[in-house]
């Protein structure tokens, strides 16, 4: 186990080492005046987030109400309740909430997702436009290309670029002026008004069921993952023996619990790391939390590969002689298994369950004294 808990704290020592630049802030309000400058990489949790100052570093920031009005000259990645985009945006820009209003300039791209999603006017887009949302208004001026996947979708303005849209009902306003083809997908076909000007062409396409695949498609890479994951166990083991010692005797002896524990942290562990971010503890945790929940998820397909590997071939343990043809036939079952797609997913289920179990039991799992009897214990031979 001292292992495993060394490798815990060189995570959290190196996770930290990389946060330098990076500014955590968790507060029920946040706000930033004109005059203010944030100079760093900022992250930032709290009910109300107002920022009209100058942000020189790229910024994340998740609240109920999100109101950015300053100069932005990184990348935004935002998501909240309702959203207001009224300011300057250098850099490509992310958009996620119940209402997404877009007013300002932006001279990167712009990806909103949400219940309600409205560019306005005022809007310019320098690059492509992508929107996802029950209910989207596009008004602005895009430069690139748009495009608009929503239950109700209504385009304005103009778009230099091509256009495509894919929703139950479509409105092309009067004076919209599209430079490139527009591409629809929708129940009824559409009918644009005399003062619409389109440069291109107008295209109706009709959602076409996908074709039945009995393989993935790209098998060398699907392979290739396996290759990779082999490579990653066998350095893993090396660093952390008694610990996948550990793993491997609860996926032999305990499959219950293994399943149970694993069933419940699948879901319980990125749950938790969502709820951080609204508690007193805060960003950071939440972060660690997540990495250490990734990890974790992928060591469960090298530790299931270890037991798979050893229950194929009969091995009744680990040694550095055998432990690459154990993790290596292991694998090849998994892999093989989740390259047909109809039962990919539940493989990959399973194994990711029963794996991360495994390996969440075993960290904390006491260490096992294990006494060696007389019997065992081999008496020197004397000669003559």
């Amino acid at each position: 186990m001292r292992d495993s808990r060394f490798g815990i704290v060189l995570a959290v020592l190196l996770s930290v080492q990389c946060a330098n630049a990076i500014e955590f802030v968790q507060r029920d309000t946040f706000i930033s005046s004109d005059a203010e400058t944030l100079r760093d990489e900022m992250w930032i949790s709290a009910q109300t987030i107002t920022i009209s100052g100058d942000a020189l570093d790229d910024l994340f920031a998740a609240g109920n109400v999100l109101d950015l009005r300053g100069n932005f000259k990184g990348a935004v990645w935002c998501g909240g309740d309702q959203v207001i985009a009224a300011g300057r945006f250098s850099d490509n820009t992310r958009l996620a909430g119940r209402t997404t209003q877009v007013s300002g300039t932006l001279n990167g791209s712009l990806t909103a997702m949400g219940n309600t999603i409205k560019i306005a006017p005022s809007a310019t887009i320098a690059k492509n436009m992508l929107c996802v949302g029950e209910n989207v208004i596009s008004e602005g001026t895009v430069t690139g290309n748009a495009r608009i996947v929503a239950k109700q979708a209504t385009l304005g303005g103009k778009v230099a670029g091509n256009v495509s849209i894919a929703a139950q009902e479509i409105v092309i306003l009067p004076g919209t002026v599209i430079g490139g083809n527009l591409s629809y997908t929708a129940p009824k076909e559409l009918v644009l008004s005399p003062s619409v000007i389109l440069n291109g062409e107008l295209t109706r396409t009709f959602d076409a069921p996908p074709p039945k695949q009995f393989l993935k498609t790209n098998l060398l890479g699907h392979f290739g993952f396996a290759i990779a994951a082999l490579l990653t166990g066998l350095v893993f083991s090396s660093l952390f023996p008694r610990y996948t010692v550990n793993t491997l005797h609860l996926l032999h002896t305990a499959h219950t619990p293994c399943l149970l524990t694993g069933f419940a942290a699948l879901f319980l562990i990125p749950i938790s790391a969502f709820l951080l971010l609204f508690t007193f503890i805060g960003l950071p945790l939440s972060i660690l939390l997540i990495l250490f929940y990734c990890i974790l998820l992928y060591l469960s397909k090298i530790a299931v590969g270890f037991w798979l590997g050893a229950l194929i071939l009969r091995r009744k343990e680990i040694t550095k002689q055998n432990r690459v043809l154990t993790l290596a036939t292991g694998l090849l079952i998994i892999y093989s298994l989740t390259a047909f797609t109809a039962i990919s997913m539940v493989v990959n289920i399973l194994v990711a369950v029963a794996g991360l179990g495994a390996l969440l039991l075993a960290l904390f799992r006491k260490p096992v004294l294990i006494l060696q009897t007389p019997n065992d214990i081999k008496q020197p031979t004397t000669e003559g």
